[in-house]
């Protein structure tokens, strides 16, 4: 599936070069140079970043009005589990599941007991893939005292540590399934020309306090290459540890 994606998308980037493309003397007089520097180059197919760059333009966005309070909250790697089912839209695999999921049906031997034992959790599985299908909107907490970089007085912000598209998230009760995002990019520092702000926050890190991260997020889409949800990042947030924000975006 992700194959076919890709080469799709390949597909496009040439015949959008070929659509694009004018020669010298065809172009109006006055015209931007940067125009023709936008098109899409065959250069781009070579390119493992602008191909997924590309393949991640064609997945459904979220909805940046979605109110915070509809997002749903996830620590397990049961529910990334649940959400990879419900969006790559294959079979439940409910033997490989419950294997996963039920330490019962995982420690007997009895195999009629796992036929009675995966009896009674497939209408459970379904129910959490139903579930996870039309949650979307999903909201991923991280609590660490070196989440950010410290201050950077030029550009006014703080770093985000390792965020970025090319890592992924797992939770330890089932690291199978994994979150990675397609837009990290966008969400790379906290902007904070508050100098007061500012101060607060550096004395958060040179005190090696922790500090909590809140990454609201649409899931996109379900990668069987490798179990793996793609997320859109809709907002982040910095939380010291009774809850109070320091910084958005």
């Amino acid at each position: 599936m992700k194959n076919t994606t890709i080469l799709a998308v390949q597909i496009a980037l040439v015949f959008s070069l070929a659509a694009c493309s004018k020669k010298p003397e065809e172009t109006p007089a006055g015209a931007p140079a940067a125009a023709a520097d936008a098109a899409p180059s065959l250069a781009d197919l070579q390119n493992p970043q602008a191909v997924n760059k590309a393949v991640a333009a064609t997945l459904p966005k979220g909805d940046p009005a979605t109110p915070l309070s509809a997002y749903r909250k996830i620590d397990s790697g049961h529910q990334v589990m649940f959400m990879y089912y419900a969006l790559s839209n294959m079979p439940a695999p409910y033997d490989e599941i419950a294997k996963t999921y039920s330490d019962e049906y995982r420690r007997t031997s009895d195999s009629f007991k796992q036929r009675d034992i995966l009896k009674a959790l497939q209408p459970r599985i379904d129910g959490e893939i139903a579930g996870a299908k039309n949650g979307r909107y999903v909201v991923v907490d991280q609590q660490d005292s070196r989440l950010l970089q410290r201050y950077d007085f030029e550009k006014k912000a703080f770093a985000i540590n390792d965020f970025s598209d090319d890592r992924y998230t797992f939770f330890n009760d089932n690291s199978q399934y994994t979150l990675a995002t397609t837009n990290a990019a966008d969400f790379a520092a906290f902007k904070v020309s508050d100098e007061a702000k500012a101060r607060e926050i550096e004395g958060y890190l040179s005190a090696y306090k922790p500090l909590r991260m809140e990454t609201y997020a649409y899931a996109q889409d379900a990668d069987p290459s490798n179990r793996r949800i793609k997320l859109q990042v809709m907002k982040v947030r910095l939380l010291d540890a009774r809850g109070t924000v320091l910084a958005e975006m």
